[in-house]
This record gives C-alpha cells, structure tokens and sequence, in this order.
C-alpha cells in the first residue's frame, strides 16, 4: 500500500510517521457545517481534482480552551489548527501493509464540549503497530453546534450523533483503499464516546455500519428528552440574546460564549446531549437496544471502581450534589432508601459520607448505565463485563495525597491504547484480540465468559492481577433495581 489513497472525494497523499506506519491526516468525511449547512445534517464533502495533501490534522470543533497535547501520550506533532466550525475530518493510521485488517473508529470524549480526534494520536500509532489493525479517528460537532434543539427544523438536536454516522457511513465506502475491512469495524470510545458507542448501538441509522463495540465509562440512556432540549435552548437564547432571529449569522465565537454562559468547565460536562430527534433517535438507544437494535454486535463494556472521584478532585461540590439529585429522581423516600443501602453495602465508608455519596455519582452516571447497557446487548449477542481498579501510582502529589488512588474516571483508556506491562499489558491485550477477533480474552487472562444477567462475571483488571467475580458489588447494584430515571445534569445549572 502506497501513501496516496483513493477516496469517493478524490485521492489523497499521506506520510510515513514510523517505519512501517502510514497517517493520513485531515480528509474531509463531510461538507464544512458552515453558512447554511450550520444547524444541518452533515452533507457529503466536495469532490477535489489531483491529490489532496493529507498530512496536516483539520480543525477540531468549536470549544472552550484546553491544554494541547496527545490525551494519553506526547503532545501532538504536528500541533492541531485552531478549532473551527469547518471541522469534520478523519484521521487514518495504518500498518505500511496493511491489506483487510480489522478497523477501530475512535469516538473521542469531553462531555461532547471539548476534545478531538488527535487526542489519541501518539497511542493510535502504537496500537497499529502492536495489533496491526487500521485506526480511524475523527472530529464531529460539539457543543451548541453539535447539539442544540432548534424550534421550526424537521430534524434538530442531534448533529453530532449525525455526524458520527455520515464518518462511519464514510469508512464503509473508503477504509478499503487504506488496507482496513469495511466488514471488521469496532467503535470504541470513553466517558462521551463511549455514550455515543450507545448511542449509535440504539440508532437505526448505524445499523450495518460496524460489527464490534467496545465502551469505557458509558451507557446508552444518556440522551436529552424534548423537555430536556427545550430547557437547553431557552437558556441559550437567553445567554445570546436572541430568540431565534438570524442565528446562522451569528459568529461562533458568540455561539461558544452563550454555551460557556450557561455552565462552563467541569459542571457543563452534562448539559449538551444527543437529543432523541426522530431520526437518528426515536427512543432511549437502551430501550432500543434491549429490543434487538443492535443485534448481533459484539460488546466489551467496562467502568472504572471509583468513575466520580476525578470530579471530586476536580469540583469539590460534587459529593454535595447527591442528595439533591436522588430526591429529584426519586423523592425522598427513594433518596433515603439508596442511601441507606448503600451505607450497608459498604460499612467501611460509613464515617466518609463524602465517599459514599461520590459512589453514588460512580454508579448512577457510568456503573448501573454500563451495567444496564450490558444486559440489554446480552440476549441479542455476545458481551463481556469488565471493571478497572486501579490502583493509580505516579500520580501528583495534590492528587495522591500521598497514597495510591482507585482507578477514576478515563484512567484506564491510556493502557488500553499505550499498554505496558501488569495489568496496562492485559488490557492493551484484551482490547487488542477483540477488535481483531471479537473475543476478548488474551494471553495472561484466566478464562473469562461471557456476560448475562443471571450471573454477571466480570473481569476484574487490578495491580495485583485480574480475575472473574460474580456481579460484583451487588448490593450498590441492587438499590437501583426497578427504579428508572431520566438523567439530568449532576450539577445545578439555572433554568435545566
């Protein structure tokens, strides 16, 4: 294979980034959402004549700042461009001879406000080479650009997940020229990718586009109800200062700036959401899925033991919020039952009411979604259950404090790409033989069977070794047993 592909847009030249690696960088997977196309299904990207120059990455979406850098490696060479609204492109790696190997698309993470398809860029080429399978990541719409719910337009809300499709509806048609199989697709994503891993299981529009899914700190609730996006909207048009007038005029710069109105940082993590627009989405995608909308795709789904201790750390406020959000859920009788049980379930942490609550957070935004998720996919196809402990070393001292911290959230996606040796080697592994054989037990690994809800065995990836146990913490499990929620936003953010 050489460095110039063909693509149904035109050819385009690459580079060798290691020996024995090809990246092609920067391919238009769309028309730029820009003008007219803002706030529209992405279209299909212009045709160019000659060869494309495919060696620079394109614009991430439009976000708030963030430091530069691989998310799980080196900082990225070359640097990224500005963010931008023209930012629909994909990311090609692939081993030098690579001819019908098996594709991982990655969706990227950051609360579908922030990140890009470089965040995995150093990683990616290392899993092409141990593996040497062909990695696709990409960019898609973020934000108000991404996700806002627009009052008068047929389909609206769910720009982003659209554009997730139109990439995989793109790798279908052009992976071949790049020695990837069209029919050995897995999609693998963490925290926000790995929800869009749901949601694209739960969407018919993705039906036939890939074989294999793998999720990282996910679930497949996390959609916006009609409400939910209406709310969203009223506050943004309060915070641009507009009730719906031009808005395809509007810079983007104002756009982001209404967006960060709203809530920004840590607390804006949950705002923005797929909505369930009748297109990509007609139902909750676990409802979806647990009616067979994926049937037949192989799933690896995994949690981090303590997801929400990163947003601790990040906002100290976080453990305060449960009270509140239980009793929003589920009055307060609800709030009083789960709190006591988990109280019984984890009598060690009962003088740390800030732990338990923070368990709390763990299991109601990423454990009993993954779990649910898990159960739904089981009786359509194979699953496989997993949960990272940890613990963490090397960590900065204002984080450790001194000791080894649990696995939180996104910890283990940096061994999953990067391995290493101990348990970093058995989750490169165990990634690795089930993107290119759709099993994912590898070398070093006890026996590990497949997941139903009668038993629950899960891998249990730790520093002192892995191993299988029955669903574990069931107890904290079953306190949500019969209770059904639509999430909200965690955090309090005025008029949502």
């Amino acid at each position: 294979m050489g460095l110039v592909a063909e693509t149904t847009a035109g050819k385009v030249c690459g580079t060798e980034v290691e020996d024995g690696v090809l990246i092609w960088r920067g391919i238009p997977y769309a028309a730029a959402p820009v003008g007219p196309l803002r706030w529209r299904l992405p279209q299909p990207p212009e045709s160019w004549s000659g060869v494309r120059d495919a060696t620079g990455w394109g614009a991430p979406s439009v976000q708030p700042p963030m430091p530069g850098g691989d998310l799980v490696g080196a900082p990225v060479s070359p640097p990224p461009p500005p963010p931008a609204e023209d930012c629909l492109f994909v990311n090609v790696t692939a081993p030098a001879d690579a001819q019908e190997r098996p594709v991982l698309v990655w969706l990227h993470g950051g609360g579908y406000q922030i990140g890009s398809g470089t965040d995995i860029a150093g990683a990616g080429i290392a899993f092409a080479q141990s593996h040497g399978v062909v990695v696709v990541t990409f960019n898609y719409r973020l934000g108000a650009l991404g996700f806002l719910s627009l009052d008068g337009e047929e389909t609206t809300g769910a720009y982003g997940l659209h554009d997730q499709i139109a990439l995989l509806r793109w790798v279908r048609e052009n992976i071949a020229s790049f020695g990837g199989d069209p029919g050995q697709v897995t999609i693998y994503g963490v925290s926000a990718g790995a929800k869009s891993v749901g949601n694209l299981m739960g969407s018919p529009l993705a039906r036939g586009l890939f074989r294999r899914a793998a999720s990282s700190s996910g679930g497949a609730e996390y959609v916006a109800t009609p409400q939910q996006s209406a709310a969203v909207a009223r506050r943004f048009f309060r915070e641009l200062g507009t009730g719906g007038g031009p808005l395809r005029e509007v810079s983007a710069q104002d756009v982001l700036h209404a967006q960060q109105a709203i809530a920004d940082g840590i607390c804006g993590t949950w705002v923005w959401r797929p909505a369930i627009d009748g297109l990509a989405l007609n139902r909750r995608p676990v409802d979806a899925i647990a009616a067979g909308e994926a049937a037949g795709i192989a799933l690896l789904a995994e949690h981090c033991i303590d997801e929400c201790g990163l947003y601790q750390l990040m906002e100290p406020d976080s453990a305060d919020q449960a009270d509140r959000v239980l009793e929003d859920y589920f009055g307060t009788a609800g709030r009083n039952d789960i709190l006591a049980a988990y109280a019984a379930a984890r009598p060690h942490a009962a003088d740390d009411p800030r732990q338990l609550r923070i368990d709390i957070m763990t299991d109601e935004r990423y454990a009993i979604p993954t779990t649910r998720l898990a159960d739904a996919q089981s009786t359509h196809a194979p699953v496989w259950r997993s949960r990272f402990d940890g613990p963490l070393t090397g960590l900065p001292a204002q984080i450790a404090h001194g000791r080894a911290r649990p696995a939180f959230h996104g910890s283990d996606t940096p061994l999953v790409w990067n391995g290493g040796s101990g348990v970093a080697d058995q989750l490169h592994n165990a990634w690795g033989a089930f993107i290119t054989g759709g099993n994912p037990l590898a070398a070093g690994l006890p026996p590990w069977p497949e997941y139903t809800p009668a038993e629950r065995l899960t891998m249990i990836f730790a520093a002192d070794g892995a191993h299988v146990e029955p669903d574990p913490d069931a107890a904290r499990r079953t306190a949500w047993d019969g209770r059904d929620w639509q999430p909200g936003t965690w955090y309090q953010v005025d008029g949502i």
